[in-house]
């Protein structure tokens, strides 16, 4: 079943809004089988506010315990810290629907690769806090009801070079090893050298949606990215013969 995604595009803690985030999760509970937690997931234990004013002061504790029910029968809804969610092994984790408060894209990618977590609904602070998240995975707005505008596709030549990348590579070790690395340094400079617009957030949307990357691979191709978008450089890969890749990859299209 696919992931579903959800936000809230306002910007600071609102209470109305909150009670919506949290209704959604409660409805999505119900709906995709197996759920067995509603995660509140928080920058820290004194983020809590907008948890006390939404759910109530006095089940505070027992958020944290995770002994309180979404509903009768139904799942624990258990608070963790940035801190604590990433302590909990994957075995140890249980099927559930990230209920994100204040946290950005950054943090919602790294968590969208988490198998276990089944459904992920976000209730932003800052006006673009989740807006590159919401248009990579055309997530749909809480309160208009309406999809994210999706990212634009890179230029096809980029696509191309990255279809070939995905198919040469060991998809669940991105390009950690060091020919992979060397391979992924290679097409990048191609690329850039014949001035093909390198967008962080197209390819990693592409990466990510459409060649189905975990965000924390794609990361590693971003970072590179980024470093020749701001005019430094890194070591590796080939640096001669670049122009056969262009052509190759144009004989495709």
């Amino acid at each position: 079943m696919e992931k579903e995604r959800y936000y809230t595009e306002n910007e600071g803690p609102i209470t109305e809004i909150e009670m919506l985030a949290l209704q959604k999760a409660v409805e999505l509970s119900k709906e995709i089988e197996d759920i067995q937690q509603i995660t509140i997931l928080i920058h820290t234990k004194g983020n809590t506010g907008y948890i006390e004013r939404t759910i109530g002061e006095k089940y505070l504790k027992g958020l944290f315990n995770g002994t309180v029910s979404a509903y009768s029968n139904g799942p624990k809804i258990k608070i963790e810290t940035l801190r604590t969610y990433d302590k909990v092994y994957g075995w140890q984790k249980k099927n559930s629907i990230l209920l994100a408060f204040g946290l950005d894209s950054k943090d919602l990618f790294k968590y969208d690769d988490d198998p276990s977590v089944k459904a992920i609904v976000a209730h932003q602070w800052m006006k673009t806090g989740v807006a590159e998240w919401a248009k990579v995975w055309n997530a749909t707005e809480l309160i208009s009801n309406q999809k994210a505008e999706p990212t634009d596709l890179p230029d096809v030549i980029v696509q191309e070079a990255f279809n070939e990348l995905s198919k040469v590579i060991n998809p669940s070790t991105g390009i950690t090893h060091h020919m992979d690395n060397a391979r992924c340094k290679t097409y990048l400079r191609a690329l850039n050298k014949y001035n093909y617009e390198l967008n962080s957030i197209k390819v990693k949307s592409y990466l990510v949606t459409n060649l189905k990357w975990d965000n924390r691979h794609a990361e590693d191709v971003i970072k590179l990215i980024e470093k020749l978008n701001s005019g430094s450089y890194f070591k590796g890969g080939e640096k001669t013969g670049l122009q056969n890749h262009i052509k190759r990859w144009k004989s495709r299209i």
